[in-house]
């Protein structure tokens, strides 16, 4: 089970993502009530800080998704560089995500299965996809 963060970079088209995952929460019901925690600012499970670089702005927003894939762990700190590009996709409560070369590679994959949405979209991350 997966917490989706989504950051978008008000007034820009670009995103970051960070998939976040721990074996307390279990269930959509279970991530769904963590999201409704966090936003009254008490994180039970996945507390986390969110910074916007100097002069910008984020949107955050989160769904909850579950999947086979994996990911290496959230750089809490938030030095490590997000050099790896993603498509995200969630469908009938399943993440979906594939790694792209270029942001502008995952921007043109997402517009020909018809633009990015809330339950679609391209997003820059710290963390890698990990390999069965």
């Amino acid at each position: 089970m997966y917490l989706v963060a989504k950051f978008d970079l008000d007034g820009t088209t670009y995103n970051e993502v960070v998939f976040f995952q721990d074996d307390a929460i279990d269930t959509i019901k279970g991530c769904e009530r963590e999201i409704m925690y966090g936003r009254r600012g008490g994180w039970q499970v996945y507390t986390h800080i969110t910074r916007a670089a100097r002069g910008f702005t984020y949107t955050t927003s989160y769904a909850c998704a579950s999947g086979g894939q994996r990911f290496s762990d959230w750089d809490r700190s938030g030095m490590r560089p997000r050099d790896n590009v993603f498509s995200v996709t969630i469908e009938n409560d399943v993440l979906n995500v594939v790694s792209h070369g270029s942001y502008s590679k995952c921007m043109a994959s997402v517009r020909q299965r018809g633009g990015e949405s809330r339950q679609q979209f391209c997003g820059k991350s710290a963390q890698r996809l990990l390999t069965p």
